[in-house]
């Protein structure tokens, strides 16, 4: 199907969730998209208006129903992207979806979320401040997807080091993640997140899995759930909280991913 087109349903779809279609005074606007946070009565109700704002001027979403793989799509394409904006790429299905150690990420059509995000770093961030974030990108990433999913469940989800989301002793989801380097720095992102969310028991059975088995929102929950709908909620939520990211870096985050992370005080073998 035409990505443009497919875009154009996607995103003009109407918001459901946890935001609502307000708009934000422009100068809490200008804040937002600066990455700035100002301390004022507005922050405490902001951040949902924050995300819709972001979605509809600062998010290019470009939408498949079958593509080969979000990742392998942004590698080949990215260049021709608006360098200012956050592309996140999406799709029902891939043909050769990928997972970390090139392994495969296999998931049924359209039962899952399946994004991959391209950025670049401001110009303003210098040096020193990207090559030592970039590297905690997939922690951002991760704490969007812990929060977006449990907003929409009663579930208790966490981050398992180094890349995986899980819940109740189950893998539901996965970040890959590379840097591109531009202007001889860790300059351009590329993060891609796969969430199961309908996938069903007999899927998840064919995923052989020896620790930390697979499991989905519906076998969580025992319900099905709108894949559109926590798709554009795990992109907003990430555009806020990318916006954080640059203008504080890891040391935003850090505290929280520390209380998410379900290996925190084991010790890890290779």
């Amino acid at each position: 199907i035409n990505g443009a087109c497919q875009r154009q349903r996607v995103c003009r779809a109407p918001a459901i969730g946890p935001w609502h279609m307000h708009r934000l005074p422009r100068p809490l606007l200008r804040f937002a998209l600066r990455g700035s946070w100002p301390k004022s009565r507005w922050v405490r109700m902001a951040s949902s208006e924050m995300a819709e704002v972001l979605l509809a001027e600062w998010v290019d979403h470009r939408h498949f129903e079958e593509i080969d793989s979000t990742q392998s799509f942004i590698e080949r394409e990215h260049e021709s992207f608006n360098q200012e904006k956050l592309t996140a790429i999406t799709a029902d299905y891939q043909s050769a979806g990928r997972g970390t150690q090139d392994r495969s990420w296999h998931a049924a059509k359209a039962q899952s979320i399946i994004v991959s995000f391209f950025f670049r770093f401001p110009a303003k961030c210098d040096n020193d401040f990207v090559n030592s974030n970039a590297p905690n990108v997939t922690k951002v990433l991760a704490v969007a997807a812990v929060d977006t999913l449990q907003w929409a469940t009663d579930q208790k989800f966490g981050i398992k080091w180094p890349n995986d989301i899980v819940c109740s002793g189950c893998k539901v989801g996965g970040i890959l993640a590379r840097a591109v380097p531009f202007n001889g720095r860790l300059e351009g992102i590329i993060v891609g997140i796969g969430i199961n969310v309908n996938t069903s028991k007999e899927e998840l059975d064919r995923i052989s899995r020896p620790v930390w088995p697979a499991g989905s929102l519906l076998s969580l929950v025992e319900r099905p759930f709108d894949v559109a709908t926590l798709r554009r909620t795990l992109m907003g939520t990430f555009a806020v909280q990318l916006k954080r990211f640059f203008a504080g870096g890891f040391a935003v985050f850090r505290e929280r991913v520390n209380e998410l992370e379900v290996l925190m005080g084991s010790k890890v073998w290779f």
